[in-house]
């Protein structure tokens, strides 16, 4: 018994190390966008869309950020979605509108069909369907995008010719034991989503910095058939373009486009944030993500 234990184990961790060094092979061949001006100035209208419940603390560092691009002003809009917040993040906004006059918020509680149960995917529903702009940028209401963020995905597009754009984010650490692991597990997960999404062989992102084109959104039937899950607003989402657009797919590998988030305070925070990541594994309808998110399980559990 104990020996067949031994195996199994053996097997697994084996096959785990097989595929570390994949995505570790893939990560290496990977090349950063050269950010070089492109021959068209700024062309791409941007609707940069901010769900935000209870983030009243958050939400004036992120608004600002997104101000803060060095990109014109006429050529984006900054929507931010109120998903039943019980805190003042709307009051926050409102003053942030006499700053910021072409700051944009929407209120789920004013659109029939929303309700508590709704979750993130309905809040990005209505702010698409009141955006003016042809590309969706979506960022968290805890993050912080720098500076370059809207003119690297510009030059992006206009170089690619993509139709989903994903980017990547990294936690600020706080300094804790909790923080300080989450910001080292995220960073091989985005290390891994790069050498994935890049290889073309997953559909991996994360919402805090993500871009596709409106009408990509609605042609695939937007977040139809997942309404129900918690998640998914941003990897069921890239699943369902690759499908049907499999060779438009980019990542924007540029350590200027980072956007940076927060990691979540408690233990209880990460593990029902874990459950929420977990609760979607079997809706990819794909082999080899769910095969790949079994077999890490497992090599963990026999561990």
């Amino acid at each position: 018994m104990i020996n067949g234990w031994i195996w199994a184990t053996s097997i697994g961790v084996g096959g785990y190390v097989l595929l570390m060094l994949v995505y570790s092979y893939c990560y290496r061949k990977l090349r950063p966008f050269d950010n070089k001006p492109t021959n068209a100035a700024p062309a791409v209208f941007f609707s940069i869309l901010i769900p935000a419940r209870n983030e009243s603390a958050s939400i004036g560092d992120c608004i600002r950020s997104v101000y803060s691009n060095r990109y014109p002003s006429a050529l984006f809009e900054v929507i931010v979605i109120d998903d039943f917040s019980e805190d003042d993040t709307s009051q926050q906004v409102q003053v942030l509108q006499k700053e910021f006059p072409g700051l944009r918020l929407l209120s789920l509680q004013d659109f029939p069909g929303s309700g508590n149960a709704q979750y993130k995917k309905r809040a990005i529903e209505v702010g698409i369907g009141e955006s003016k702009g042809n590309w969706i940028v979506t960022t968290d209401a805890d993050s912080i995008v720098p500076q370059q963020w809207l003119l690297l995905l510009n030059n992006y597009i206009q170089v690619h010719q993509p139709v989903f754009i994903g980017a990547p984010v990294i936690f600020h650490s706080g300094g804790s034991l909790l923080s300080t692991f989450q910001e080292l597990d995220f960073m091989t997960m985005q290390g891994i989503t790069a050498a994935s999404v890049g290889a073309g062989f997953h559909s991996m992102c994360n919402g805090a910095n993500l871009a596709y084109k409106k009408e990509v959104f609605y042609s695939v039937g937007g977040f139809e058939g997942n309404q129900h899950l918690p998640t998914g607003d941003d990897m069921l989402l890239m699943h369902k373009v690759k499908k049907a657009f499999p060779e438009s797919i980019g990542y924007l590998f540029s350590d200027q486009a980072i956007v940076s988030t927060r990691p979540q305070m408690s233990w209880k925070d990460f593990l029902h944030q874990r459950i929420r990541w977990a609760s979607k594994a079997d809706s990819y309808g794909e082999p080899v993500i769910f095969s790949v998110l079994l077999g890490v399980w497992l090599v963990n559990a026999l561990l």
